[in-house]
């Protein structure tokens, strides 16, 4: 049987709608039915809309109704009307789009961008809005890097989340994008953020950021007796943590960091012109290692993971 030109126009549609995607069984039916029944289709019919009907169709519908007229009392039975081949492609169809919402939606929820996971991305968050408010109030003095990867002096790898080199000092800053109530001082190695009833330690970032200004010494080659007068750390949480115990002048929200190291900066020059153009010539050098070093730098913090799960479990 040969379909309609009108119906065949619909499963060539269908056909180039899922080109790109030949294994759905939507396609595939939609070519098959395309094959068996499109090869000559049938043109459309004109009929004259208020022609009376012939005497010969009128006998005709006449001996029709008398055959099949079903006898009084007895049941009526509707013809059975066969499955349209293109309603089965539109349920299809429709399947399809349910289906593509529901994970997409599921995305949105429950995943971010890039393959990150939530933590990484709202750290990402924090450290982008940071960047941004150090480029609007800071001067070109201040040359700005950030996701920095330094050797320590014991050989292992860390990451600076951003590094202000200036005339008046080497600033070294952290970020903490935590939510909640954050507890925590200057000598204790875990702090605590509570969020309603959930707490969780996290280590101090003051001795992380430590370890980061000592990589930024060594690598400058900074003498430790000077160190303290040209590099500074800066703990920077976002507006979504609140701080419930005294803290250090250095940690503070990310809209005060600016405010800070304009302070800072205020007591003059602290670096000379020729170790400024020494230290970001050395930085400049990093960025062909950059991709290198990101690497070695992931490969030893899942090194340092498993090492962590099996003290656990012998422990």
């Amino acid at each position: 049987m040969q379909y309609s030109e009108s119906a065949c126009l619909l499963i060539a549609g269908q056909i180039s709608r899922f080109k790109q995607h030949q294994h759905l069984p939507s396609y595939q039916d939609a070519v098959k039915s395309y094959g068996r029944h499109c090869q000559q289709p049938v043109p459309p019919q004109p009929r004259e809309y208020f022609a009376a009907p012939s005497q010969a169709t009128v006998a005709q519908q006449a001996v029709t109704t008398q055959v099949t007229a079903p006898a009084v009392g007895s049941p009526v039975l509707l013809p059975k009307a066969e499955p349209s081949r293109l309603s089965s492609v539109s349920q299809q169809l429709l399947w399809l789009v349910a289906a593509l919402f529901v994970f997409f939606l599921f995305r949105l929820l429950f995943q971010t961008p890039w393959g990150m996971s939530r933590s990484e991305y709202l750290g990402f968050i924090a450290e982008r809005q940071l960047a941004k408010l150090l480029s609007n109030r800071l001067s070109d003095d201040y040359r700005h890097y950030h996701n920095v990867i330094l050797k320590t002096a014991q050989g292992d790898l860390t990451e600076i989340d951003h590094l202000l080199v200036s005339p008046f000092g080497i600033f070294v800053i952290e970020v903490k994008n935590y939510q909640g109530w954050i507890f925590g001082g200057q000598h204790h190695a875990h702090w605590v953020v509570q969020h309603y009833r959930r707490k969780n330690q996290f280590p101090s970032p003051i001795r992380q950021n430590y370890k980061h200004t000592e990589a930024v010494a060594h690598f400058f080659e900074i003498d430790s007796t000077i160190k303290t007068e040209k590099i500074f750390s800066i703990i920077a949480f976002s507006d979504r943590a609140e701080f419930k115990t005294a803290m250090p002048d250095n940690v503070l929200h990310i809209e005060d960091v600016g405010r800070y190291i304009e302070k800072i900066s205020a007591f003059g020059r602290r670096i000379s012109d020729e170790s400024l153009l020494r230290y970001r010539s050395r930085l400049n050098l990093l960025i062909p290692q950059a991709e290198e070093l990101r690497k070695q730098h992931k490969l030893q913090l899942q090194g340092q993971e498993l090492l962590r799960e099996l003290n656990q479990r012998n422990g």
